[in-house]
C-alpha cells in the first residue's frame, strides 16, 4: 500500500483549475488554505459514517461523491454559490485502488459544481468522511430558517421519498432501479437555491425528513402551519414525508411571489401549531431521522 502522503496526492489536484474564480490563494499542501474574497463566506460541515449515511458495500466513487453532495446541500439551502470544500477521511482500507476510486468520486462533484478541494486529512480508522463546504452569496441576500412569515406558502420542488426508495432497492439488490442515484448520488440543489433566493422568505434542506425539517423553520420563525398532506408528492407511501436523505429544498414564499413550478404543500400560520390536513384519510405523526 502507498504511504499516507502518496495517497493524499491523489486528492491534491482536485478543483485546482477553479482556484482563481473561487478566491483561493493557497490550496492543499500548507497548514491552512487561504481565501481572498470581498464577500461574506458561509460554511457548513457534514459527517458521513459507514452503515449510517451510506452502505458499506457502496462503491468508493459514490461514497466520495455523496459525502460532498450532502454538505453542499446546506449551501443550496442558503441560496448561495459553493466555492470550495475540505475533506477529512478515516478509513481501514489498505487497497490503493479503493482510494483512487474515492478520489474519482470526489473529483466528479468538484467538476460538476466547479469547486476547489482546499484541504483535508487522511487517517486510518473506521470508515467515515467529513466534508466542510464554503460558499458565497449570489447577491446581497442569504436565505435563513428564521424568516418565514404568516401567510407564506410552503413549497418543495420534487416528490418526497425517492432516496428512501433508492435505499430499499439497494438493499433488495434491485440494481436497475431509477432511484439508486437519488440515494447514492443526491443532487445538491444549488441551481434551485440560486433561483429562489430572490423571492423565498425562508429555506431548509430536507435531510432529516420533510416534516421534521419544516418544523425547524417554523420553530425558529415562531410560526405554525397548515400542511395539506394530500398535496405532498410521494414516491411510495405517506411515510415518505418523514424519510430523510431527499436533500430537496423546503422553502416559504410570500403568496404574491409564488411560482407554479413548485409544489405548494401548505401555508404558514401565526398560531405556532402544525395542523396536518387530509381528505384521503392520511394519519401520520411528525418524525424525522435522529442519531440519538
Amino acid at each position: 500500500m502507498s504511504s499516507e502522503f502518496e495517497l493524499i496526492e491523489l486528492f491534491q489536484h482536485i478543483g485546482a483549475e477553479y482556484y482563481k474564480e473561487n478566491g483561493v490563494l493557497i490550496g492543499p499542501g500548507d497548514d491552512c488554505a487561504i481565501f481572498d474574497l470581498s464577500t461574506p463566506i458561509i460554511t457548513s460541515v457534514d459527517s458521513s459514517v459507514v452503515d449510517i449515511h451510506f452502505p458499506s458495500n457502496a462503491s468508493p466513487q459514490d461514497i466520495g461523491y455523496r459525502a460532498v453532495a450532502v454538505a453542499l446541500s446546506d449551501i443550496a439551502a442558503m441560496g448561495c454559490r459553493p466555492i470550495a470544500f475540505s475533506l477529512s477521511v478515516s478509513s481501514p482500507v489498505t487497497d490503493d485502488v479503493w482510494y483512487k476510486k474515492l478520489a474519482e468520486g470526489v473529483e466528479d462533484i468538484a467538476k460538476e459544481f466547479e469547486i476547489s478541494l482546499i484541504g483535508g486529512d487522511l487517517t486510518k480508522g473506521p470508515l467515515n468522511l467529513n466534508a466542510i463546504v464554503y460558499g458565497t452569496p449570489y447577491s446581497g441576500k442569504i436565505l435563513m430558517r428564521n424568516t418565514a412569515q404568516p401567510g407564506d406558502y410552503i413549497c418543495i420542488s420534487s416528490p418526497t421519498g425517492r432516496a428512501r426508495r433508492g435505499l430499499n432497492d439497494w438493499k433488495n439488490t434491485n440494481n436497475n432501479s431509477e432511484y439508486l442515484t437519488d440515494y447514492l448520488r443526491p443532487l445538491a440543489k444549488i441551481e434551485l437555491g440560486k433561483t429562489i433566493v430572490n423571492f423565498a422568505s425562508a429555506c431548509i434542506d430536507t435531510s432529516d425528513g420533510l416534516l421534521a425539517d419544516l418544523g425547524k423553520i417554523l420553530k425558529l420563525s415562531e410560526c405554525g402551519a397548515l400542511i395539506y398532506l394530500d398535496d405532498i408528492p410521494i414516491t411510495t407511501d405517506i411515510d415518505d414525508i418523514n424519510s430523510g436523505d431527499d436533500y430537496d429544498l423546503c422553502f416559504t414564499v410570500p403568496k404574491d411571489k409564488f411560482d407554479n413550478n413548485y409544489f405548494k404543500i401548505g401555508e404558514v400560520t401565526s398560531d405556532r401549531q402544525i395542523k396536518l390536513i387530509s381528505n384521503k384519510g392520511y394519519d401520520i405523526n411528525i418524525k424525522g431521522y435522529e442519531h440519538f
